[in-house]
């Protein structure tokens, strides 16, 4: 076989895809601290790294941090002879690697054999069916490479006898190499060496090569051909125009999509042309967009503004004011605004004055968002200038959802006193006391303690952080609860965890847990225990324990409305004849009467 002689532009080529290569099989391994990639240049980089290494073992001695390490390796690999080559490979394959370095011997057999192969062939594959299953298959890229760069035949008939492994490492060699080859041949190896998906890519890629080296021709070519008129080819169609643009400018983009007879790839092709003008021409870009018919929700125009108010936010939002008043101008305005916000929160800061009056608060509300992760007292500063109450309750949960992390107490403090937030206090504290469930229910419940009851609602505050724990932390509510405070607090908390009680299917747990509340407060309890047993609780587990709930008051709300909704639940736990007698018996006498006449309807 002839030997094939390399290029210094060839083995650089290959050199970046083998780095990529090297550098995401090298992140899988451990590295200590020292060998970080990303860590300070001046420790990592030797001493010694300015001179040229001349072996594997001064490159292991000279070069600590791994991205130096491969570049010197280029260098000494890439500067080598066919006969340097040969003895490196050597040193690569007996040299001991530390438990650090030991993914180095694949890469390094992968450098090494890629720059041989096209130098040596017959001795790359020998060297190559030499090695052991693990070490070879790193050697294979480099040899298909070669080998199909010169005989396409041949090396996929060699690829065809290895193992099945390999087979997609080898497809993608002899891909990479062949790129004159047929498309209808490469797909063919594609389906039998198991990855079409990579040829389809190199393909679309040599193609888009093409596309781009004359797309006038190439637009004329596609739109002529009615089958490419389809939404899997929308990213050929859509980079062809973006160069057409690039020549011609954003004029060019109405004759563009006047071409497309698809409504449906006019559309998608629409919004990506109008993003690519905003970035150079956002007025015509816009006015483009204003023009699109049936745009009734303003999508086109709001692609526009995705990209126009990055840029310019204060033009941005002059033009869209000028528009007719509508629900498309209110949403575009509220897109900048929050844009605007988080792009370039300074300039906002000077220019919200600027801002039409109806925005302000609807821009402040954005403003504070975005400061509530730097400067809580910032945020705070502009909490109390929105006017508008709903925006600034808005303004103020949002706020809280951060300040809850940062420091609950003072968060806890500013609701509890903050004229601001008087009108929306308990709705505050509901949404604050949750948060902070979530994260830390004892402090949650420590600060729900400190208030009296009656100072902000007609229970303690500690019932929110049971009736949070209730449905997702069950036993942590039953464990609070002895520290509930006693009267109408204490009976609303223990409802709460009857529920979630309930819901877990723990029905004795629900009733006994009722008979330790005072007997004033067992009649409430249970009665809204009938409510949930009615709908969530079958026929025959009720009528087990009916008998040991001890309100006959709540004996007989279960039993009626076990018997007014039997009606609606499904066929498998509708009520038997001996259901109805039985649950007959818990029905006071006062509502037995009215309960058969609705049975017999």
């Amino acid at each position: 076989m002839a030997h094939l002689s390399g290029t210094k532009r060839w083995w650089r080529t290959t050199f970046v895809v083998l780095v990529a290569s090297f550098l995401l099989v090298f992140s899988l391994h451990a590295s200590p601290p020292s060998s970080n990639v990303l860590g300070d240049s001046s420790k990592q980089t030797s001493t010694r790294a300015s001179s040229k290494v001349e072996s594997l073992k001064e490159l292991f001695r000279d070069y600590t941090d791994n991205l130096s390490r491969l570049s010197a390796a280029y260098d000494l690999i890439g500067d080598a002879d066919e006969t340097e080559l040969i003895n490196l490979f050597e040193q690569a394959i007996k040299i001991k690697y530390s438990k650090e370095d030991r993914a180095w011997k694949s890469e390094l057999i992968s450098l090494i054999s890629t720059q041989l192969a096209p130098m040596n062939l017959d001795l790359t594959i020998s060297l190559y069916e030499s090695q052991p299953f693990d070490d070879a298959r790193y050697m294979l890229y480099g040899v298909m490479h070669a080998w199909a760069s010169e005989d396409f035949n041949g090396a996929v008939e060699f690829a065809r006898k290895q193992d099945t492994q390999l087979h997609v490492i080898a497809l993608r060699a002899i891909v990479d190499a062949s790129l004159s080859a047929r498309e209808t041949t490469l797909m063919e190896l594609g389906k039998e060496f198991g990855d079409v998906a990579y040829v389809e890519h190199v393909l679309a890629s040599r193609q888009l090569k093409v596309d781009l080296a004359d797309p006038d021709k190439s637009w004329a070519s596609l739109i002529n051909d009615r089958s490419i008129h389809r939404e899997e080819n929308f990213d050929r169609l859509k980079l062809v125009a973006n160069a057409l643009i690039d020549k011609y400018g954003a004029a060019e983009a109405d004759d563009l999509l006047n071409s497309i007879t698809s409504p449906a790839l006019n559309f998608k092709l629409r919004k990506s042309l109008l993003s690519k003008m905003a970035l150079v021409e956002p007025e015509t870009a816009f006015s483009f967009a204003l023009d699109t018919p049936n745009d009734r929700f303003g999508s086109m125009l709001a692609t526009v503004i995705d990209t126009w108010a990055t840029s310019d936010p204060q033009s941005a939002l002059a033009r869209v004011s000028g528009l007719e008043p509508s629900f498309v101008r209110n949403r575009l305005q509220h897109k900048i605004v929050s844009i605007w916000v988080q792009h370039d929160p300074e300039s906002f800061v000077v220019s919200v004055d600027s801002i039409p009056s109806e925005l302000r608060d609807t821009a402040r509300l954005s403003l504070v968002k975005y400061l509530s992760n730097d400067s809580i007292e910032d945020a705070v500063s502009v909490v109390v200038e929105i006017t508008d109450p709903a925006t600034q309750e808005e303004a103020a949960l949002s706020l809280v959802d951060v300040w809850v992390d940062s420091n609950p107490e003072e968060a806890f403090a500013w609701i509890l006193t903050s004229p601001e937030t008087e009108r929306y206090r308990k709705r505050l504290l509901n949404s604050f006391l949750e948060k902070l469930t979530e994260r830390d229910a004892d402090k949650a419940f420590e600060l729900a303690l400190s208030q009296p009851i009656g100072a902000q609602t007609e229970v303690g505050l500690e019932v929110i952080v049971i009736d949070k724990l209730s449905l997702s932390e069950t036993e942590r509510a039953l464990q609070l609860l002895n520290r509930v405070r006693l009267g109408t607090t204490q009976s609303v908390a223990f409802k709460s965890v009857a529920t979630g009680l309930i819901f877990e299917d723990r029905i004795e747990e629900a009733i006994e847990l009722g008979k330790s509340l005072p007997e004033e407060h067992q009649v409430s309890y249970y009665k809204d225990f009938a409510s949930l047993m009615s709908f969530t609780v079958p026929v025959g587990q009720v009528l087990e324990i009916l008998p040991e709930i001890p309100v006959a008051k709540a004996q007989s709300d279960i039993a009626e409305r076990m018997l007014m909704f039997g009606s609606v639940r499904n066929d498998k736990d509708s009520l038997s004849d001996e259901d109805v007698e039985t649950l007959m018996e818990y029905v006071e006498p006062a509502k037995q009467q009215r309960i058969e006449m609705f049975l017999q309807r």
